[in-house]
């Protein structure tokens, strides 16, 4: 299917389930505030009503898939963290302004993952997502940066309790185990922004650019595959679709796409505009947040 448009107006974030149903959550400028939306890219339609207040910044939201199958999308809006079941629009809120969010799995349960600042004594809260109840406190170093200049990398719910801190002034990704409550591994870091994704054969990736190519690797930090790119390496999307591992990237002048089993791109797809942010969906649905509209296209 050709590249189309699936929303008009300047989109600034994206994120799709790693697993289950196809759907996508995505952010945008409004007037005055931003506004958040789910999607089921199955029928390329909107999945309830949009959110208003929503943040623009990408690290202050997290979507994803819970283990009990339910989609899930996290934010903080003024001191509280709100968390939302876009299918059926159940909604919990919870006293906090933590400055980093992301999705993870505690003992089979889904869990919002609140990192509050500073850098040097920073706090990670794990909150029960259907509840808001406190499943786990508990400190971590970031070094001399603040935790504002970070994001949380997850893949929930194939990456269980592991989600990644990344940051894009140093060179390392810690991987914090949240039922452990403690730092279980630093990977190396190129500084650019990286995800995870889930392996074709189960256990989680790591892909992340560097110079012109993307590196994947395993959790463990053993190299697993090594992609060219035909530019300069943007935002970066990967997903398991039909069994294929697929990897996008926003090489500059468009979009690169490998299907996992070649180090070179299996399809490039122009962008009549600058890409903001990038997402894979389970069923190989491409959706770029670019400045001139929500854009997807199938691979």
């Amino acid at each position: 299917m050709p590249e189309s448009v699936l929303a008009q107006g300047a989109f600034d974030g994206v994120a799709a389930t790693a697993a289950g149903p196809p759907l996508a959550f995505t952010s945008r400028a409004g007037q005055g505030a931003g506004i958040g939306q789910a999607w089921d890219l199955r029928t390329r339609t909107a999945l309830g009503p949009p959110v208003p207040d929503f943040p623009d910044h990408r690290a202050e939201w997290a979507f994803g898939l819970l283990p009990d199958g339910a989609p899930a999308v996290a934010w903080t809006h003024r001191d509280r963290v709100h968390v939302l079941d876009p299918s059926t629009g159940a909604e919990l809120t919870v006293d906090g302004q933590p400055d980093l969010l992301g999705l993870a799995v505690h003992d089979g349960r889904g869990a919002v993952v609140a990192v509050f600042g500073p850098a040097s004594d920073a706090r990670v809260a794990v909150l029960d997502a259907r509840t808001g109840a406190g499943l786990a406190e508990f400190g971590v170093w970031l070094g001399h940066w603040t935790a504002i200049d970070r994001w949380i990398l997850h893949a929930t719910p194939a990456t269980g309790p592991l989600v990644g801190l990344a940051c894009d002034t140093e060179r390392t990704i810690g991987l914090l185990d949240v039922e452990r409550e403690e730092e279980a591994a630093s990977l190396p870091s190129s500084g650019a922004p990286a995800v995870l994704a889930p392996g074709p054969d189960g256990p989680a990736l790591l892909v992340q650019p560097s110079g012109a190519e993307l590196l994947v690797q395993t959790l463990d930090g053993d190299p697993a595959l090594t992609l060219s790119a035909p530019g300069d390496i943007g935002a970066v999307a990967a997903a398991v679709a039909d069994g294929r591992f697929l990897v996008a990237a926003d090489v500059g002048d468009g979009l690169a796409v490998w299907d996992g089993t070649s180090a070179e791109p299996s399809r490039r797809i122009p962008m009549p505009a600058a890409v903001n942010d990038l997402a894979l969906s389970t069923d190989g649905t491409l959706i770029a947040a670019t400045d001139a509209g929500l854009r997807v296209a199938s691979v």
